[in-house]
């Protein structure tokens, strides 16, 4: 909170800046005392009030939370120590902002508008970004977490509102909108984080667990299931590939079909992690990712060469690293739009490569539990804990020996 703080001769002031694009409307940034020259006193009151300045900014971007703003901007006065003549008349201007407001808007966030100036309730913006900045996972990944309890927010615009009850409604409201139950999902993944976050601060009125048990009614839009290629389709896509002279999409394109494994694996693979037969796979989106993958024999003197032109330690050179530090996204796209060149629609994408391997592993009769440790699956239930140890790297070359396609000779 130092950064919003300010010392003007005895007093500290809280100040925030306005958003370039909301400079018009608000001003070049806010500015209040907080009453006080003692930096700690300071820095809670500055936090209520560059709460209720952004709680303004996200009215001004159109969101509707944005009436607790003032709420806030009352409670950190109230909180300030005046004396007793000065306190009855903040007070009763407090009352006439509920009553008008009420009068406007209903009992509800007249209601929610009081408790919140009297800190009776407490408003996400308090604790929300000071959440997102302790946050140690990927960018990524915290960046969706913000998203997905923004979302959550924008339902309950403060801490005490949430219960289970009103949890489960909220849920059942996404699904009757076509989210799906796997985003719902990874949306109470972000809101249980930040829910942990917040219980460290033993909020009066806050219920504990709220997320617990709660049952998703998956009514929402499934995706459809991406479609595995053909053989053949895939021997013309690298075929097109050469032909346009993308030999590192070729190359991927190959050792996707031999390997199964996702686009970011293979990018991010470095030459160190690859010998002449076995790919060691430790950048994976899960932990059953993490696996030795057998080079089939078709495509060693692809690897050969890779290996002995990489300049960078990467297998596959050059490539663009996006804003999440991953290396595929270009590929990704250089790959769809070579397949849809091609002919095919947006369920054959980079993974259906994976599918095509599972189903070649499959019909080549391959074990279920076998074809998990080449790919990278989890293995659930009593059978998967019956083979919960790795198969050996020879047992998998086997397998993986099995997938033939018509492919010219590669090098």
């Amino acid at each position: 909170m130092a950064d919003y703080l300010e010392k003007r001769r005895q007093l500290y002031y809280a100040v925030l800046t306005v958003p370039k694009a909301l400079q018009a409307d608000l001003g070049l940034r806010f500015v209040k005392s907080t009453g006080t020259g003692d930096k700690r006193r300071a820095s809670i009151i500055a936090s209520q009030l560059v709460a209720g300045w952004k709680l303004q900014i996200e009215q001004a971007k159109g969101n509707d939370t944005g009436f607790l703003a003032d709420a806030i901007q009352f409670r950190a006065d109230i909180e300030k120590e005046l004396d007793a003549e000065h306190r009855d008349t903040l007070e009763s201007v407090l009352l006439d902002r509920v009553s008008d407001l009420e009068q406007s808007h209903g009992f509800t966030q007249a209601k929610q508008f009081y408790d919140v100036a009297m800190g009776m309730q407490t408003p996400h913006s308090l604790y929300f970004d000071n959440w997102k900045s302790q946050l140690t996972i990927s960018q990524r990944t915290a960046e969706q977490y913000a998203k997905d309890v923004k979302v959550f927010i924008e339902q309950f615009p403060v801490i005490e509102d949430v219960n289970k009850k009103g949890v489960s409604l909220w849920l059942d409201g996404l699904s009757a909108k076509g989210v799906s139950r796997d985003t719902q999902l990874r949306i109470i993944k972000g809101c249980r984080n930040y829910w942990k976050y917040l219980s460290r601060y033993n909020i009066k009125g806050m219920v504990e667990q709220p997320f617990n048990q709660v049952i998703l009614a998956d009514k929402g839009k499934k995706k459809a299931p991406r479609e595995p290629f053909e053989p053949h389709e895939i021997v013309e896509l690298w075929s097109m590939a050469k032909g346009r002279q993308e030999d590192t999409l070729a190359d991927l394109i190959a050792l996707g079909a031999y390997t199964g494994a996702r686009i970011e694996e293979l990018c991010s693979l470095m030459v160190k992690d690859v010998s002449e037969d076995v790919f060691n796979i430790i950048d994976s989106k899960t932990s059953a990712g993490v696996r030795d993958v057998p080079i089939h024999s078709h495509i060693k003197p692809i690897i050969k060469r890779l290996r002995g032109n990489s300049k960078d330690g990467y297998l596959l050179p050059n490539l663009t690293v996006g804003k999440f530090g991953d290396r595929s996204n270009t590929m990704s796209n250089r790959f769809s739009k070579l397949k849809t060149r091609a002919g095919h629609g947006r369920l054959k994408v980079f993974h259906s490569l994976r599918h095509t391997l599972i189903t070649n592993l499959v019909n080549a009769g391959v074990m279920e539990f076998h074809i998990a440790d080449i790919v990278g699956h989890e293995k659930k239930g009593v059978t998967g804990n019956v083979y919960a140890k790795a198969i050996s790297i020879d047992v998998k070359r086997v397998a993986i020996e099995k997938v033939r396609y018509p492919f010219p000779e590669l090098v």
